[in-house]
């Protein structure tokens, strides 16, 4: 359905349907449409010009997709989502989900998102569908409050979105609700900080757009997992090796002297990468150093 109109059979509550976008976020959540807005004044023009780009996602030589497309390809190592139903939490422009639907031969893809407009939002499927013929349904929603029944889903997956949540708690319940028992919940490239630093919300272009952004700690992301009922492993992403090797201030200012001093040289960083792969050794080192995050989890049950 391009545009029309679902009703709820329960409820009978009508939900409008436009560019294939299922529109059922609350007009009344003054904070998401704040960070709507600041999303749309932050980007700018739009145009068709976009195509190449948008098609070409998540290769892009710019920040910050050389780190992001690396960790991204990682969830098909860890994740079998052949014939699965699987939502895309925050997916934006959804180039996420074409692949969950190409590469990873998901038999049907939710991606949730609150942005809707065309090179931004959930209205950007439809340069997959030209390109490549993928199809996937798109739903603008609050992702604490995901329209799907309880179990539908056998993965939830998110790429970098998970920060913007100012309630992990509340978010991680609401993947598990949605998640059948034994099902899987991977995201990556998540922004993680040293536990020493106070402060959950960045002073970056986005904030100033009152875009919803946060920077949470290993164990907070660890803590709202096991609430939830979760059973978690960290993952080592892709993206800090490269970042190791091709280092930039941002990065390396977030390391402690030592590890900094560890990884001048080959034999340095590929035992860097190990100690961060282990459960024991990998939790110290995130506590101390500021490094993204990725996860995977799963809902026990059969």
């Amino acid at each position: 359905m391009r545009d029309g109109r679902l009703t709820c059979g329960a409820c009978g509550r009508e939900y409008d349907v436009m560019n294939g976008v299922v529109h059922m976020l609350d007009p009344a959540d003054e904070t998401l449409t704040r960070e709507v807005g600041g999303w749309i004044e932050l980007a700018g023009p739009l145009g068709e010009h976009l195509v190449p780009t948008m098609t070409a996602l998540p290769y892009y030589p710019h920040d910050p997709w050389p780190a992001t497309a690396p960790d991204f390809f990682q969830i098909f190592e860890h994740v079998r989502l052949a014939g699965a139903r699987v939502v895309d939490v925050g997916a934006g422009r959804t180039w996420s989900s074409r692949y969950l639907a190409t590469i990873g031969r998901a038999r049907e893809v939710v991606a949730v998102d609150v942005l809707t407009t065309r090179f931004l939002g959930l209205e950007t499927a439809d340069v997959y569908l030209a390109e490549d013929g993928v199809l996937f349904e798109r739903v603008r929603a609050d992702v604490h409050q995901i329209p799907l029944p309880d179990g539908w889903a056998d993965a939830v997956v998110s790429v970098a979105s998970i920060h913007h949540s100012g309630d992990l708690p509340r978010l991680f319940g609401e993947v598990w609700r949605i998640l059948r028992p034994g099902g899987a919940f991977v995201f990556v490239s998540e922004p993680c900080k040293k536990a020493s630093i106070p402060d959950r919300q960045p002073r970056n272009a986005e904030t100033a757009h009152g875009i919803n952004e946060h920077i949470y700690s290993f164990a907070e992301y660890a803590g709202a997992l096991a609430k939830a009922g979760f059973r978690s492993r960290h993952i080592v992403p892709r993206s800090v090796a490269y970042r190791l090797l091709y280092p930039d201030d941002e990065f390396m200012s977030g390391l402690p002297a030592l590890v900094r001093r560890l990884t001048d040289s080959e034999a340095g960083r590929a035992a860097f990468m190990r100690l961060l792969g282990s459960r024991l050794t990998g939790r110290l080192i995130y506590r101390w150093a500021n490094l993204p995050l990725s996860v995977v989890a799963w809902k026990p049950g059969s």
